[in-house]
């Protein structure tokens, strides 16, 4: 399990699995790299600068990443936050972490981070300036490291000091399954539900979201906005749901491996459960954070059903990573080694889904919470229901870059 075994796995995986096996490069001395990332960063720069390895694949541990795709499990504060004209907002903050309990909630702007080494609180404009992706500001992802935030929320300004800690990401959002109804016309119900990630402890939720919430209802809204995917599984199992009077002969997804490895090629076919339903609509909600399997989600339904993204353009990953566990050690080597596509074998959405499927302009509105019929996207999902027609979105991927949660 030496630094130099593993490089040469790293490398010998690459060139057998990588699904883009022309793009690396033809001659690599492993041992001029000081570690297995830094090989793997390197052969396969020429797919990143065409827009089709943007760092998706890297080198982990087993026990990181199984925590990921299980619980979306992480040490930090608990929250999502992105930078917009010098200002740093909290898009999401997920229940029973720190940054909940400390009273940040969705909306929130914070104003100034102290640091906790002695220069007491600094402005966001002082930690951007020297500090611009906020490493230093929030701290690395350690357990106890600790930070004091000033905040604005309702037009009052307050502080809290918070701890990291580990943490689960509830999939489903308090309040963010319901069922909302046409402003044009009431008695038409639409089910709204949101999902943070696509982890294994989003099933169960969603399995009894279908089976309690929504029987009998045709219309639909599924929040993806902040959705940087996860597992498969998640989405084959939310096809299924949406997919009541399919038969086992149609296709929702098909997994495309390279011209090498095409026996490992895989078709999933609609499995209709006893929650399913029939949707004439579905409404998409998405912003450049909406990624990878969130994403297979609406290509794969558009085939057999009226769907369009609601916000923003998704990110434009359009393929997936592999696992392999390196002989004797714990490292685990992700690696893009497939493509998604639908029932019409179209899948190359490296530029967003926007110019793919059909789609309405909207923006994020963060003093609105998750479900609420006015926030912005939400209220433009409700019209494109009743209406069909809108204002498309314009084709840029990954308009919004979000910060993972820290």
């Amino acid at each position: 399990c030496s630094v130099n075994a593993q490089k040469q796995v790293v490398l010998d995986v690459a060139r057998s699995w990588s699904l883009f096996p022309g793009l690396l490069p033809a001659n690599v001395n492993a041992g001029s790299y000081p570690a297995p990332q830094a090989l793997l960063d390197d052969i396969t720069a020429a797919a990143r600068a065409q827009g089709r390895d943007r760092f998706y694949s890297y080198v982990t541990t087993r026990q990181e990443d199984e925590a990921q795709f299980t619980s979306g499990a992480f040490a930090g504060f608990g929250f999502r936050s992105r930078i917009e004209g010098g200002r740093i907002l909290l898009l999401d903050v997920f229940e029973a972490t720190p940054a909940f309990e400390g009273g940040l909630r969705r909306g929130a702007e914070i104003l100034a981070i102290d640091a906790r080494d002695g220069r007491g609180y600094l402005p966001v404009s002082t930690w951007l300036s020297t500090d611009p992706n906020l490493q230093t500001a929030f701290g690395p992802p350690n357990v106890g490291v600790q930070r004091g935030f000033r905040y604005r929320l309702g037009g009052e300004t307050r502080e809290v000091l918070i701890s990291k800690r580990e943490n689960t990401i509830q999939p489903i959002p308090d309040g963010a399954l319901t069922v909302l109804t046409l402003p044009s016309n009431p008695s038409v119900r639409v089910g709204y539900v949101a999902l943070r990630s696509y982890i294994a402890s989003a099933q169960t939720p969603l399995v009894n979201a279908f089976r309690d919430t929504f029987p009998g209802i045709d219309y639909f809204i599924v929040d993806l906005r902040y959705n940087g995917g996860g597992r498969v599984s998640v989405s084959d199992l939310l096809g299924n749901l949406f997919g009541r009077g399919r038969s086992g002969a149609d296709l929702y997804s098909g997994l495309r491996f390279n011209s090498a490895r095409s026996a490992e090629n895989r078709n999933t076919f609609f499995q209709p459960r006893p929650e399913s339903v029939r949707p004439l609509r579905i409404a998409f909600i998405t912003t450049g954070a909406t990624a990878s399997a969130s994403e297979m989600t609406v290509n794969s339904m558009d085939p057999w059903v009226s769907v369009a993204i609601i916000g923003e353009d998704t990110f434009g990953k359009p393929v997936g990573q592999s696992a392999f566990d390196l002989p004797g050690c714990d490292t685990r080597l992700r690696l893009v080694t497939f493509r998604t596509v639908n029932a019409e074998e179209r899948g190359d959405y490296y530029n967003g889904l926007a110019s793919e499927v059909a789609s309405c302009a909207a923006g994020d509105d963060l003093d609105r919470p998750f479900g609420d019929p006015q926030e912005a996207s939400t209220a433009a999902a409700l019209g494109w229901i009743a209406t069909g027609t809108c204002t498309p979105i314009a084709s840029v991927a990954g308009q919004q870059k979000l910060r993972a949660a820290v």
